[in-house]
This record gives structure tokens, sequence and C-alpha cells, in this order.
């Protein structure tokens, strides 16, 4: 004989599981994407920040290299005017600046020649079309690179290489004693304003 339950069924019980395995939507802010996407350009194209580091280390090399003639050019400026001296003084950290940018450039020329074609050569834009990051994100993460990430990149390899060559003639020529006859310091701050601006003109 059949017998009918008459227990009521527990629907709280049930809308807690639900409720437990319901997924709850992640709010994404809306610089997130872009953040990652220019993480993923640095990750894929990691000359932009490669060649400028090696540029600066070539430099430092060559330069560490010159102060074993230092102290004899100092004494040799010692003969010269004010604006010769400094001319002379800024010589190294114009070049050393110089180097950096033009590195620099050459190397924001060639990713924004391959920035777009590059991922329809290899094919690699049907996986990239698949996430949900819009078209205006992808440009725009692309265009950062030249445009904000590399001229940071510059000013900032800049002025660390030149404080560094800095530190190193001072420490030079204090210990061979040969930096009281003339002004050894360079008008850095000048320079590194100089360097800004011509970075701000090779962006434009």
């Amino acid at each position: 004989m059949n017998t009918r339950s008459n227990t009521v069924p527990d629907f709280s019980r049930d809308s807690q599981i639900n409720d437990s395995q319901r997924i709850v939507p992640v709010s994404l802010s809306a610089t997130r994407p872009l953040y990652w996407s220019v993480h993923r350009e640095l990750w894929e194209n990691r000359s932009i920040y490669i060649a400028p580091l090696i540029a600066a280390a070539v430099y430092m090399f060559g330069f560490l290299i010159s102060l074993i003639w230092l102290p004899r050019n100092m004494r040799a400026l010692a003969a010269l005017h004010r604006a010769p001296q400094l001319i002379e003084l800024a010589m190294p950290y114009a070049h050393a600046a110089m180097l950096i940018m033009v590195t620099a450039f050459v190397v924001g020329i060639f990713y924004s020649l391959d920035a777009l074609y590059g991922e329809r050569r290899d094919r690699s834009i049907l996986f990239w079309k698949s996430l949900p990051v819009s078209d205006f994100t992808t440009v725009l993460s692309k265009a950062s690179i030249p445009l904000v990430v590399l001229p940071l990149l510059v000013v900032a390899l800049t002025i660390s290489v030149q404080l560094m060559m800095l530190l190193v003639n001072t420490a030079v020529l204090l210990l061979s004693g040969a930096g009281h006859a003339t002004p050894w310091a360079p008008p850095l701050f000048e320079m590194q304003l100089v360097t800004l601006y011509s970075v701000t003109v090779l962006v434009l």
C-alpha cells in the first residue's frame, strides 16, 4: 500500500544551496583591460625596454673607460674660458641622452610598423579577438607604447644614467685632486629639461 508523504519540501534549504552556487558577476574597472593590454604589449615586445637599457649600459661602460684620462682632461680645461668649459663638461651627458633617445626612437618606429600587422601575420589576432576587450582598448594600448611608455622610459633612464655619471665623475676627480682648478659639474638640471623638451617634440 502506497502512502503519500505529507512532508513539506524544504524550499529554504534548496534556496540556500542555489544562492551559494550562484555566480556573482565581477565588476571590472574601465582601466583594468587597458592596463593588462599594455602589460601584454610589453611582455610580447621586450625590445621596448631592453634596447634602451643595452644602449645605456654600453655608453656607461665607455664612460667608465674614459675616466682614465679624466684628470688630464680637467687640467686642460682649466685654460679655457667659462663657456667652452661648460660645453666640454656637458658633452658626455648630452651624448648619453642622445644615444638613449635615438635607440628608443628606432625601437618605437619598428614597433609602430609591426603593431597592427604582426598579429594578422601569425594569425594570433583570432585569439585576441575572442577576448572581452574592445578594439578601442587594443588600439589605445598599442598607441600608448610609443607615445607614453617609451618617452617616460627615456626620461627616467637618461636621468638615472646622468646621475650615475656625475657621481662617478665626482668620485674620480676628488680622489685625483684635479677638480679644484676648474668647475667639474655640468648644468645637469638644464640638460634634463632639454631632454624632456626633446622627447616631447619627438612624441609629437
